[in-house]
């Protein structure tokens, strides 16, 4: 049973967001420097995040390989982020033309579309400096991820925009926080932090109430849907043209980076922030808990 939560009234909620937006927006063509250069001998992003962190196969690499491994691997993560980001342009898009055009909840989603046009723009940037991807993921999930387009209600798109949006917060803020890595990952990280806060919070707190009132049997499928967007989520992070491209054997380095423990429990801790919201919101069942379980993830 979803229990149910006292969140402001969706004008309330738009109001404060819009009025945040003007004071805490940025726009990646003006505040990175695009023309410098990667730094040498530095990092793309933190190795406790890379997926092969700790394993055999890591510790046989130089540092050379593993700053390549790293470099590979944030073009993975800013691919997915064009891919999922667009896609949520599309399902936010969609549904807005049912909102009140008069209303502040209506032109917070028109500001959230184009943070995430700006985000992708960023990213497709970022891959083009970087040289690496993009990289083509398995079919099984491109079809999934085509479905979710072309049938997601309302409440599926904002479940998959938090629990995908709460994972990458996650890597991101300790990316953001790592001065050891390049300073463009570092600024773009920030970035896409600090306007995805908003986005986290527009649509936590839509569902809060819009799920209390769905009949039983569709909370039951947005749990479901949950538990398997989250395996998309893992699978996409380790796709084996990634390894190819970073020199290495893609089948072992795919098979290593699911079994590796510090990746698990990474994950793991990044499943540990949003799943209570979740469990609240009655969208962990007996079932789904059951999917969480065959994926490696505990709730």
């Amino acid at each position: 049973m979803t229990r149910a939560r006292t969140v402001p009234d969706r004008e309330t909620t738009a109001g404060k967001l819009l009025a945040a937006s003007r004071k805490h927006s940025f726009d990646p063509e003006i505040e990175l420097d695009w023309a410098v250069p990667w730094e040498p001998d530095t990092f793309f992003a933190p190795e406790q995040i890379s997926s092969l962190y700790g394993t055999p196969i890591w510790n046989g690499l130089s540092r050379d390989h593993r700053i390549e491994l790293t470099r590979c691997e944030l073009a993975n993560n800013l691919g997915f982020g064009v891919w999922v980001e667009t896609l949520f342009v599309q399902m936010l898009a969609r549904h807005s033309l049912g909102f009140d055009p008069r209303s502040a909840h209506l032109r917070y989603a028109l500001t959230e579309i184009g943070d995430e046009t700006r985000h992708s723009g960023m990213f497709s940037r970022l891959l083009v400096k970087l040289d690496r991807g993009p990289y083509t993921y398995n079919l099984v999930d491109r079809t999934a991820t085509d479905l979710l387009r072309a049938l997601s209600t309302e409440p599926l798109a904002f479940v998959a925009v938090l629990f995908v949006e709460e994972i990458f917060d996650a890597l991101q803020r300790i990316g953001m926080r790592d001065e050891t890595i390049q300073p463009l990952s570092r600024q773009a990280f920030r970035i896409h932090v600090v306007e995805e806060a908003r986005h986290m919070r527009y649509a936590r707190e839509e569902l809060f109430r819009v799920i209390p009132r769905l009949p039983r049997v569709r909370r039951e499928a947005l749990a479901l849907a949950v538990a398997f967007g989250i395996g998309l989520v893992e699978r996409c992070w380790r796709t084996p043209a990634m390894y190819a491209e970073a020199g290495l054997d893609p089948r072992e380095a795919a098979r290593a980076a699911a079994t590796n423990p510090a990746w698990r429990t990474l994950l793991q801790e990044c499943v540990d922030r949003f799943s209570p919201v979740y469990d609240e919101l009655g969208l962990i069942t007996p079932v789904s808990r059951a999917v969480w379980r065959a994926q490696g993830f505990t709730v």
